[in-house]
């Protein structure tokens, strides 16, 4: 009996613990701002240099517009958030 009393603890400990990084990792959204270097209709890649200088490549998302990706100019200001994977959620320009 203790001994299954122990194994269902450490059974629910192990979920509990799988459940809390499964999470995390899907609540990692990154916010960026910066100027557009390049958008590729092809592959639906958009580069953009951040406030910082530094350059991300993104990807477009299912929910993402994409005529207002195709309207984006290099240098135009946008707002950005992405998931960890560099999948843009959202897209507004400034």
């Amino acid at each position: 009996m203790l001994k299954k009393s122990v194994l269902m603890v450490v059974i629910a400990l192990f979920v509990f613990s799988f459940i809390t990084v499964v999470a995390v990792s899907a609540d990692e959204t990154q916010k960026l701002s910066g100027t557009v270097d390049s958008f590729n209709p092809v592959t639906n890649e958009l580069t953009i240099k951040d406030d910082a200088g530094d350059v991300k490549k993104l990807m477009a998302g299912p929910d993402i517009d994409m005529e207002s990706l195709k309207n984006l100019k290099p240098g135009d200001s946008i707002n950005v958030e992405a998931d960890s994977n560099g999948v843009i959620k959202s897209l507004v320009t400034k």
